[in-house]
């Protein structure tokens, strides 16, 4: 506040606000983090059990376009314009931080579930079931539907778990005013869901909905690859590309409305009561109030 052009004492509100912003945007992004390794550590677990995993298109978007573009957007809020009567939490393992961080875990584990249980009770599915065995290449295990399935609902969530986490509730301002974040997040949702829809050149990049005819080249081939299965196809019919639709969908109002609802609202107040240390400090206002929050 010393060296702020406006030389009154309402520059100490300003540095508190963009304080305030500034951590609970390091705690944002510090979230997503965690939720990207747990979320691609489930795919690893299941691929491996599957004995299947992602073509390299899948691999370059999920580690490589989605993740930084997210990670790099996300802090990029402004700070809201009143000063809050509470801190935002500092602590990595309190409350605030585990129950955003687990309960948006718990529910996208549970849509890739169920989206996997809704796979293997398509009857088009039970005749083109991935039956082999061999990891020796890995170029050729990721041409198989449970991949796609798997890809559609978990590399959603790289991105929608980032939104659930652009709320800054009282310390950063409204979510859709991170504009960068926002433009990234239509951006790839409408690349994801026209891959998920559409049958073209556009979803073989990912090798979704795809046949030889539409075929591309991978990231370290310089030739269109032509579909590694007995098939020659990994085209899904339409009524369930419009329920993976949905899924992915109430995936996303589900971790918004847990971060937003449960985690920002009903915790600070429920959370006392239960018995759970408190990790952002409510400061009182009137006198002492500047006083309280720096010290």
């Amino acid at each position: 506040p010393f060296t702020s052009l406006d030389k009154t004492i309402s520059s100490v509100t300003e540095v508190l606000k963009e304080g305030r912003c500034a951590l609970a945007s390091a705690l944002a992004a510090y979230k997503y983090m965690i939720m990207y390794g747990q979320v691609e550590s489930i795919n690893q677990v299941v691929n491996a059990y599957l004995s299947i995993t992602f073509t390299e298109w899948c691999w370059v978007f999920m580690d490589g376009i989605w993740t930084i573009t997210m990670a790099f957007s996300l802090p990029l809020a402004e700070a809201a314009k009143k000063l809050s009567s509470k801190r935002p939490t500092a602590s990595l393992l309190g409350p605030h931080t585990l129950m955003s961080a687990c309960g948006i875990l718990a529910t996208n584990f549970l849509f890739l579930v169920i989206a996997l249980l809704a796979l293997w009770g398509q009857d088009w599915f039970q005749c083109r079931k991935w039956d082999s065995e061999d990891v020796s290449d890995v170029t050729t295990i990721g041409d198989n539907y449970e991949t796609s399935v798997i890809f559609i609902v978990t590399g959603y969530q790289y991105i929608s778990s980032a939104a659930a986490y652009n709320f800054g509730y009282t310390f950063r301002a409204n979510w859709f005013r991170n504009y960068v974040f926002i433009f990234f997040f239509v951006l790839w949702t409408v690349f994801h869901f026209t891959a998920t829809l559409t049958a073209t050149k556009f979803s073989c990049i990912w090798r979704l909905n795809c046949d030889n005819e539409n075929a591309v080249r991978f990231v370290t081939s310089t030739e269109p690859e032509a579909i590694y299965n007995n098939f020659n196809t990994t085209v899904m019919p339409m009524s369930f590309r419009v329920v993976l639709l949905v899924l992915m969908i109430v995936n996303l109002i589900a971790i918004c409305s847990w971060d937003y609802f449960v985690v920002n609202m009903a915790l600070p107040k429920v959370g006392p009561k239960m018995g759970m240390a408190e990790d952002s400090q409510h400061v009182k206002s009137g006198e002492g109030t500047l006083e309280a929050e720096l010290n």
